[in-house]
């Protein structure tokens, strides 16, 4: 069976690597499956660790 390493964050689950398919003899027969491997790697994405203070993130510049 064909195996394919996923790397995603702990906590919110987002993509942070996706290795190629490591492949078996039957690859690219038809019906062959790859089964997805999945580690999960630090805490959270840059996005969903920013902090989020109260208001606008973003500044009137005034």
């Amino acid at each position: 069976m064909c195996y394919q390493l996923v790397e995603r964050y702990s906590v919110c689950g987002c993509l942070y690597f996706q290795h190629a398919i490591d492949p078996c003899t039957a690859y690219g027969q038809r019906g062959h499956q790859v089964q997805e491997k999945t580690v999960l790697v630090g805490y959270a994405c840059p996005r969903h660790s920013a902090r989020r203070g109260s208001g606008s993130s973003y500044s009137s510049g005034r």
